[in-house]
């Protein structure tokens, strides 16, 4: 049987198409003739010229001839010798240069040499840090965003309203000329029990007017959501916290209108927005505006200068970078300092404080559950599981604990973590009953009870996996308005620098540093870890 195969298209044509196809060759045959003839056989070389034999000058031409090519071949020589003279004069140039360069070079390394071993000289060297730098510049934007502003909105995360509340920015606020007024926005109001933000509330209403807020965390551009929660009983469920849209931007702007209706404001006014960074101030911006306006980040040092947004024909917005009123000195107000997410992990000399600050504020039980790692004692121990955990290790299989840290830090600072404080039992007040009724009053507080009850009932009364944390102290400004920088003595001691290998590693217990080198070894390391382990359940437990 023949097998199948796949039929050939036939070559068969019309006959009206073959001779259409024959009388277009034809034509074209007698175009390329016809020019053909035209242009005439011509050879690429040109012809010679020869000299008959019947003229009676010609060996006179022919010696002309001769010494003509022998003056064109003598200047074309002498042209190539000026080339190479010339080339050879500017190599020579470079020559030198690249010498005087190389003595220079050579003269800078020893001079850097001999420096390096004299003997030990006590030297007072200026140091102006680039934070310090920075502090500066953002504290002169703020002082824009004070003067320019009518309204302030203080923005506060609600996890730690007081410890990201600043004292200096309330001062700057009443200091100010122009009677300006200030409003406390508990930004990421969602994060925290219902009750919990209604004491917070009740706490901060004893000094300034505070609202709740939820910043829209959602990525478009343009047409950010925005919903108020808990208008009707049977939809507070099914809504919680889950959703990206923005919640209490009608609160603010009826506050916001309040004060232009009771003022008596008829032209328009100027709010700015000012905090710590990260707690939410560009992202309230863009929640207001329902674009993204303003760059927003996990990271701090997004926003660095001031930034107008023109809300309505009534309200300009103002965006100011985030202050870091950090105290003076000490680790433990640059762990405070890292905690609240004012600078960046990458730049910490020294992790392990505020990483430590972390676990002695937080629950052990929490955190060995959310991280799924065995009992701990010592953060160092902590550390060392989480290293081993998420495979954090160096070069020769030691266990990164510096990079736990680093990463526990960053947990903390993106939400993972959750947490809340609580309000302390006194208000330390430093505002007069009667200037907070005044305030009160200008906004209309009272008008808008209903509306934050609807809020509020919106959000959740005990979100997941929360555990309660001791409240911070409200932050103390640094004297950013100095002129100069501060100067700081520093002991230049040239050392001998010590090989990586030779570098000490510091661990509290050796088997929380062993190289691992097999992995037969890694096993036996595991095994001890988890007899310990072992061991400390049957303890506590008997």
């Amino acid at each position: 049987m023949a097998k199948l195969c796949l039929k050939k298209k036939s070559k068969r044509v019309s006959a009206r198409l073959r001779y259409k196809i024959e009388k277009k060759v034809r034509e074209h045959n007698r175009k390329i003739r016809k020019e053909a003839k035209k242009n005439t056989k011509k050879s690429g070389k040109p012809k010679i010229i020869s000299i008959p034999n019947a003229c009676p000058f010609k060996n006179d031409i022919l010696k002309e001839v001769e010494e003509l090519k022998r003056k064109k071949e003598e200047e074309k020589q002498r042209q190539r010798a000026l080339w190479k003279e010339e080339r050879a004069k500017l190599k020579k140039l470079e020559q030198e240069k690249g010498n005087l360069e190389e003595l220079k070079n050579k003269a800078e390394v020893k001079q850097q040499i001999h420096e390096a071993f004299q003997p030990t000289i006590e030297e007072e060297k200026p140091i102006f840090t680039k934070r310090e730098g920075s502090l500066k510049a953002y504290y002169r934007e703020f002082k824009k965003v004070v003067e320019a502003a009518d309204v302030i909105l203080e923005v506060v995360d609600a996890r730690d309203p007081l410890g990201t509340r600043c004292k200096q920015v309330e001062q700057a606020v009443q200091e100010s000329k122009g009677n300006k007024r200030l409003v406390i926005v508990i930004n990421k109001a969602d994060l925290i029990p219902r009750t919990i933000l209604d004491s917070w509330l009740k706490y901060l209403r004893a000094e300034f007017p505070a609202v709740p807020f939820k910043a829209s965390t959602q990525k478009q551009t343009v047409n950010l959501g925005r919903r108020t929660l808990g208008k009707s009983k049977h939809r507070i469920a099914q809504q919680s916290v889950q959703i990206s849209s923005c919640v209490g931007a009608e609160l603010l702007m009826s506050l916001l209108a309040n004060y232009c209706r009771n003022k008596g404001v008829k032209t328009s006014i100027t709010v700015g927005v000012v905090g710590l960074p990260n707690v939410g101030k560009s992202s309230i911006i863009n929640s207001l505006k329902r674009s993204r306006a303003c760059n927003v980040g996990a990271t701090p040092g997004v926003t660095r200068t001031m930034q107008e947004v023109q809300l309505d024909s009534k309200i300009k917005l103002l965006d100011s970078p985030g202050l870091v009123f950090a105290a003076t000195t000490g680790d433990e107000t640059d762990s405070m300092v890292a905690l609240r997410n004012a600078i960046k992990v990458e730049t910490l000399d020294d992790p392990f404080v505020p990483a430590a600050a972390i676990l002695q504020r937080a629950n052990k039980e929490q955190m060995v559950e959310q991280y799924r790692i065995g009992e701990y004692s010592t953060p160092q121990e902590f550390f060392a599981l989480l290293a081993k955990r998420q495979g954090k290790f160096k070069k020769g299989g030691v266990i990164d604990t510096a990079a736990a840290a680093r990463g526990l830090i960053d947990d903390w600072n993106r939400g993972k973590i959750r947490y809340y404080t609580v309000p302390p039992e006194r208000s330390v007040t430093h505002i007069s009953s009667a200037i907070v009724s005044e305030m009160s009053k200008e906004f209309d507080l009272d008008s808008c009870e209903p509306m934050i009850k609807n809020l509020m009932a919106g959000f959740p009364e005990n979100p997941a996996h929360n555990f309660k944390l001791e409240t911070s102290e409200i932050v103390q400004a640094m004297d950013t308005e100095q002129p100069e920088a501060t100067e700081v003595k520093v002991v230049s001691k040239p050392q001998k620098r010590k090989k990586k290998s030779e570098q000490p590693i510091k661990a509290k217990n050796e088997e929380d540093l062993i190289p691992i080198s097999n992995k037969k070894l890694q096993n036996k390391v595991a095994k001890k870890m988890r007899k310990e382990s072992s061991r400390r359940e049957r303890e506590t437990t008997s």
